[in-house]
């Protein structure tokens, strides 16, 4: 248990390490300080671990990208406290100064992230034989997939929809490190430097990543390895996610060969003993208090104090029951995602009956991968995807696994526009608290958005820059 753990601890640990917060302040006085980190491995190793731990801190997926203004803008949670972000999220008002806060914040600490790993790329390959075995590539492979990452969040949520693309410069795609204010560029080249960057982490993945050899049980116990820093997968970047990024992107472009592609290749990974890589939960995993479903996790992070929050005690995140039911679910359904993953209790305090979110809720006897676990890219997301860029057929054949999965009776898709209001529903059913369901919102021009008080439309989905950015 000691080993299994190990990563978590050094990632929730190392914001002890002066080091890789001084190397973050770049300028001509700090030269010789990065100089110094990248001169060994160990640099690298502490500067890339610095970068998650960015990415889950509150501001990013910790919180705010994953169950906070992510979900808040898809409508998840009840909002009724007068003045707060989340009822001013529920008219999609940008800019109200709660919401502003947010989302400048949110745009800022992408771009730190993306900061880190551009100081570490800068000199890795000048720099190759300080590595031992395959560090570099995998060094290299994560932090390209990182920035990728944060980027393509970054035009999520403050580019055009894909139905509504503009000639204009929209963003700015930073590769450097510098202090110099870096240039908004169009959406074809900002795209193309998306696709470069995931192009090279898979190229460097292959061959190198653990995950293509070992199954993700033996690697989250990886002290057979040699360097047991390349262990636990799940819980950073790795070939399995940059496939998975790949379908995300080549689907929001419009490019559905590309996205059934890659989808396949993640639904259709094993392990080295034959046994498929990744599978869709069902009631048993959630019998098991694994309500996220961590056999479906292709990339999580590690929230060490989840447990002491609200969310992880099923307590302060709900929704209304008979809205879910009405709205979303239908009366009777037996589906997992309404019948377990909410708690619906009697509140004592308030005479009356809530409906609490349980999918984070933490509990000593559930499996150890789940615990403290946030999922950022599963595998319903990729059957999705596989749906959505199939034939009608093929689409109905993966339904009917889907269904079977989350218990609900299967049932005969009979044309394209039933397929896009399935596979609308269906994000909003899955991804519950877990920030994905606004973008598929925003790529599928969604214009009635169920539980909002405003339709969907250019003005709710294209979020303004912060303030600083348009100046």
């Amino acid at each position: 248990m000691k080993r299994l753990y190990s990563i978590i601890y050094l990632l929730g640990a190392f914001f002890t390490i002066t080091s890789c917060s001084d190397w973050l302040d770049v300028s001509p006085e700090t030269e010789k300080k990065q100089e110094d980190m990248f001169s060994t491995e160990t640099g690298y190793k502490n500067v890339l671990t610095g970068a998650y731990i960015r990415m889950k801190s509150t501001s990013l997926y910790g919180d705010e990208m994953v169950h906070g203004t992510l979900s808040m803008l898809a409508q998840n949670w009840n909002n009724t406290s007068k003045g707060s972000k989340a009822a001013y999220l529920r008219i999609y008002d940008y800019k109200a100064s709660e919401v502003e806060s947010a989302v400048s914040s949110i745009y800022n600490n992408l771009y730190k992230v993306i900061a880190d790993v551009n100081g570490l790329l800068k000199d890795i390959d000048a720099n190759r034989e300080v590595f031992k075995g395959n560090g570099y590539e995998l060094t290299k492979a994560e932090a390209l997939a990182i920035r990728a990452f944060c980027h393509f969040d970054v035009l999520r949520l403050f580019g055009p929809m894909p139905t509504d693309l503009p000639s204009a410069a929209i963003l700015p795609y930073v590769t450097t490190v510098s202090t110099t204010p870096n240039s908004k560029i169009t959406y074809e080249e900002y795209t193309a430097h998306l696709l470069n960057d995931l192009q090279e982490a898979e190229e460097l993945f292959e061959g190198n990543d653990p995950i293509c050899t070992y199954s993700i049980e033996k690697l989250n116990s990886p002290s057979f390895m040699e360097d047991t820093y390349w262990g636990y997968r799940q819980m950073r970047m790795n070939y399995y996610a940059v496939c998975a990024i790949k379908a995300r992107l080549f689907l929001w472009l419009g490019n559905k060969t590309d996205a059934l592609k890659y989808a396949k290749i993640v639904m259709d990974a094993k392990d080295n003993t034959g046994n498929k890589m990744y599978r869709l939960g069902n009631s048993d995993d959630c019998a098991r208090k694994d309500y996220t479903l961590s056999c479906e996790h292709i990339l999580n992070i590690y929230v060490k104090d989840l447990a002491t929050t609200s969310l992880g005690t099923a307590k302060g995140y709900e929704k209304t029951k008979s809205l879910l039911t009405s709205q979303l679910y239908g009366s009777g359904s037996t589906d997992i995602r309404l019948n377990l993953m909410w708690d619906y209790v009697y509140d004592d305090y308030n005479w009356t009956y809530n409906n609490y979110f349980k999918k984070y809720l933490q509990s000593d006897n559930m499996p150890a991968l789940a615990k403290n676990v946030l999922p950022l890219i599963r595998l319903y997301e990729m059957y999705l995807i596989a749906m959505e860029c199939s034939s009608l057929e093929e689409a109905n054949q993966l339904y009917s696994e889907m269904c079977i999965a989350r218990d609900i009776p299967v049932v005969e898709i009979d044309d394209v526009n039933e397929l896009k209001d399935i596979i609308g529903a269906e994000y909003n059913k899955e991804f519950c608290g877990e920030g994905q369901t606004f973008y598929a919102f925003k790529r599928l021009a969604i214009e009635t958005i169920p539980f909002a008080a405003e339709p969907g439309s250019v003005s709710t989905y294209v979020i303004p820059l912060p303030v600083q950015e348009t100046i």
